[in-house]
């Protein structure tokens, strides 16, 4: 088969695969729905949903300030590194049960239009989070760095029964997040 063949199959493909996860999710699919035959984070209370999110977030923050082994100079500026992420975690939360609350999109365009909204959203939570990061990394060894890297890449895939985090992990819940390694 020639090359621009095969060019224009894969392209087509590409495209139709594309068109049709844009029109599932406009139509109304979820991104945040059930996973591993678990209810995910919008089917939960907000409440409930606060709290696993406060225990999950304080967790990851014991277990990296375990791992970094953080010297007394180095305290403040990881419980200032703490306080921004409960802070985002706090936002987040409540950004999420509002979401919940409100009346669901009734069109596709309505859907795609809360979809960019939500993505602007964690745009400018990321940004912020990355400046906390950067301050606090400054301070770090080039040993504790390495450390930091290692437990921040768990944190991102914490894979687990289905679930997956914001980040890349593996999809089959062999990652080494909290309580799995």
């Amino acid at each position: 088969m020639k090359n621009w063949i095969k060019t224009s199959i894969a392209a087509a493909l590409i495209t139709t695969g594309a068109i049709g996860s844009t029109a599932a999710l406009a139509w109304g699919g979820h991104c945040d729905g059930p996973r591993g035959g678990k209810a995910g984070w919008s089917q939960m209370e907000p409440e409930r949903m606060k709290a696993k999110m406060a225990e999950r977030a304080e967790l990851h923050m014991a277990r990296l300030e375990l791992a970094l082994a953080l010297t007394a100079e180095q305290q403040p500026a990881f419980a200032t590194f703490k306080a921004d992420m409960k802070a985002r975690a706090e936002r987040m939360a409540t950004t999420m049960a509002e979401r919940r609350a409100a009346d669901a999109p009734k069109t596709a365009i309505e859907r795609m239009q809360r979809m960019e909204e939500m993505s602007k959203l964690r745009q400018a939570e990321l940004v912020d989070a990355r400046k906390s990061v950067e301050t606090f990394y400054a301070r770090l060894s080039d040993a504790q760095k390495t450390v930091f890297d290692a437990e921040f890449q768990k944190m991102r895939s914490r894979g687990g029964k289905g679930e997956r985090g914001m980040g890349d992990g593996p999809r089959d819940g062999s990652g080494m997040g909290p309580g799995r390694g």
